[in-house]
């Protein structure tokens, strides 16, 4: 459990013994909490436009307090986490006045997890997947290199943080091979949590991105969700499905095809497949 170490257990038992926040369970049981695990650049900005269309889901991307406000700082001090958690973010979420909250946010999947868990809040997880060299290939021509420029350390995990697959001399690998490794260490956290919450009996939905491109798919999405669509509700999403959100095509500022070519990719790929001893890894998580 790499997202806990003994100080952050020590601050989880000391606030489940005060009275606020065994206050603050209880309204948070009367809840659906929604958290997803994704890369980001897979449709969380679209997917939660879609998700507004219901007016008992109140449905956040990115939203105050930004998990990204901390997220660096929790991956050398994990108790931040708890103490974000305690005191911001569940408060928020209890302050809310609908039945479910869903954050789309991919900073969740960052140190969050299991201090959510600890602190006794089951989510259910939405597993978000998409094409891990697309997504590899949008941070590359954005330059949101994880651990190597500004965003990029703001937003992303790199291979020294408090990771599954650490890579000791990450310093010398390419700034494509950072992104692919990124994407890779995000596939094993849905597999990780998405053991985790089914363990503990919980709910998962596994969706691709393709998925939220076919009208038809997403109503299946919404109906495996337990979320009925009305006459109301269908046309919101008629007049929201296929609207572009957050594409950034303005910020691109690199082209990885002028940068590598095809065979140069697949073995910058390879060598960050066994640097992690993953081998042919495909991406399948269950």
């Amino acid at each position: 459990m790499i997202e806990l170490d003994s100080k952050a257990e020590v601050l989880i038992e000391k606030i489940k013994g005060k009275r606020f926040f065994k206050r603050l369970l209880k309204r948070l049981g009367e809840k659906r909490l929604i958290f997803t695990v994704t890369t980001g650049r897979s449709g969380t900005a679209y997917f939660t436009n879609l998700l507004s269309s219901f007016n008992i889901v109140a449905s956040f991307h990115e939203p105050e307090p930004d998990f990204v406000n901390v997220m660096r700082k929790v991956q050398e001090f994990p108790e931040e986490a708890v103490r974000f958690l305690f005191s911001k973010k569940l408060p928020f979420i209890a302050s809310i006045d609908k039945p479910i909250y869903c954050e789309t946010s991919h900073l969740f999947c960052k140190g969050f997890f299991y201090p959510l868990l600890e602190l006794g809040v089951l989510p259910e997880l939405i597993i978000l997947k998409r094409d891990k060299r697309l997504v590899a290939k949008s941070l590359f021509e954005l330059n949101t290199i994880p651990g190597r420029t500004k965003l990029g350390l703001m937003y992303y995990l790199k291979p020294n943080d408090r990771v599954y697959l650490p890579i000791s001399n990450w310093h010398r690998l390419h700034d494509y091979q950072l992104c692919y490794w990124y994407c890779l260490e995000i596939e094993k956290r849905m597999a990780i949590y998405s053991k985790e919450v089914l363990f503990r009996k919980g709910k998962i939905y596994t969706i691709k991105f393709e998925d939220l491109l076919d009208f038809d798919s997403v109503i299946r999405i919404f109906g495996d969700m337990g979320l009925s669509v009305n006459e109301t509700t269908l046309a919101i999403l008629k007049n929201r499905f296929g609207v572009p959100v957050n594409t950034k095509r303005s910020y691109k500022v690199r082209e990885l095809a002028r940068e590598l070519s095809e065979e140069t990719v697949r073995e910058m790929e390879k060598e960050v497949e066994e640097m992690v001893e993953i081998g042919g890894y495909d991406g399948q998580t269950g």
